[in-house]
């Protein structure tokens, strides 16, 4: 009896945790086509990148184990789509999916996408921010503080730091390190050598789901060797975006007219669209959700920039509007299809095969 009871409790205790879990996916904001998201609407998640597919923006993490977790559920690979107006970031710079290195743990923010079938599943799979802890330690205005360190435990002890009233955090958190931890000194390589009680660090981690905190892949000891990280990444991103376009989606299309009215997404360099300037032309190029374009030097299609906007900022959205004028309105310019807008100035190059949409050599034959 006393078996069977406690059998009893544990099928209450998951039916309510099952159900706890329903009212919580069928309460999150659910996203609606043509629309961003309201800021906040988010569900955080936190894991280790273990797989990428690049091309289609798309891959897995190792979520962090969490205490409202059962431990069966701890390590489930989480499969996620980059939303078209998801961005990335690393090292404190927009990036892609490509930038980002395997192993690398990740802070991130999804959506529920819900699965057809009987029942109904689904998860939270559409990402709409990913960034290292580089990143998120700087836009959640925070900092490490070095509080000890103990090469021959291969540890480090740490306190977070908020640089808005210099708050520390209750606890210390221990972060292994150990030979392969690159430390980054000044303009160029540090050594562990180099890591001094009373310093302020960022970080990125790695091993963080399996192991408690993680271990150390990289240390920035100071403010030169972190803009220097994020100087690189910026200039990483800002050529890929040159030579595949700035992500928009299309508001509106005047067919009498022959006008689009085009938004363009978040998440980019702000000095890129300094190349943007009213009566020049751009090359549009007509894309899918995973913001894959088709032939390049083919499909693409000019425009005339006749005006330039700025709308509200909101989550997804860089605030910039453009209303373009095609030489022709191709079956892709409709309202909520998406785009790849490139400067005049930018160059206008053939992408790899494997890139474009449909190409030959992968078709089904």
């Amino acid at each position: 009896m006393v078996a069977l009871s406690s059998f009893v409790i544990l099928l209450s205790s998951l039916a309510v945790t099952v159900a706890a879990e329903a009212d919580k996916q069928s309460a999150s904001y659910q996203l609606q086509p043509g629309q961003f998201p309201p800021d906040g609407s988010a569900h955080d998640v936190a894991g280790e990148l273990i797989q990428m597919d690049h091309v289609n923006r798309t891959g897995q993490l190792r979520p962090d184990r969490r205490d409202d977790q059962r431990t069966d559920d701890y390590d489930r690979a989480l499969l996620f789509t980059m939303l078209p107006y998801g961005t990335l970031r690393y090292h404190g710079a927009p990036a892609e999916l490509r930038d980002i290195p395997i192993g690398t743990h990740l802070h991130g923010q999804f959506y529920f996408e819900a699965k057809t079938g009987k029942p109904v599943k689904g998860g939270f799979g559409m990402a709409f921010l990913l960034e290292d802890y580089f990143s998120f330690q700087q836009r959640q205005q925070r900092i490490w503080r070095l509080d000890a360190v103990n090469l021959d435990k291969g540890n480090i002890t740490v306190t977070g730091l908020s640089l808005v009233d210099n708050k520390p955090d209750a606890k210390p958190t221990v972060f292994k390190v150990n030979a392969a931890t690159r430390v980054w000194k000044d303009r160029g390589f540090g050594a562990l050598t180099n890591l001094t009680v009373g310093q302020t660090i960022l970080l990125n981690i790695t091993v963080a789901t399996l192991k408690g905190p993680g271990r150390c892949t990289d240390i920035w000891l100071d403010d030169e060797s972190r803009q220097l990280a994020s100087a690189h990444q910026t200039e990483v991103h800002r050529a890929y975006e040159k030579a595949h376009g700035l992500p928009a989606w299309i508001d509106t299309v005047d067919h009498e007219k022959s006008l689009a009215t085009v938004t363009l997404f978040g998440g980019f360099d702000p000095a890129l669209t300094n190349d943007f300037k009213l009566k020049s032309r751009v090359a549009a190029l007509v894309a899918e959700d995973s913001l894959r374009s088709y032939d390049q030097s083919n499909d693409r299609m000019h425009c005339e920039v006749l005006e330039i906007r700025n709308v509200p900022i909101v989550p997804g959205s860089s605030g910039l509007q453009l209303v373009i004028k095609p030489e022709n309105l191709l079956e892709g310019f409709r309202p909520r299809r998406i785009l790849r807008l490139l400067a005049a100035s930018w160059p206008l190059d053939d992408l790899p095969w494997e890139e474009m949409l449909w190409p030959a050599d992968n078709r089904v034959k």
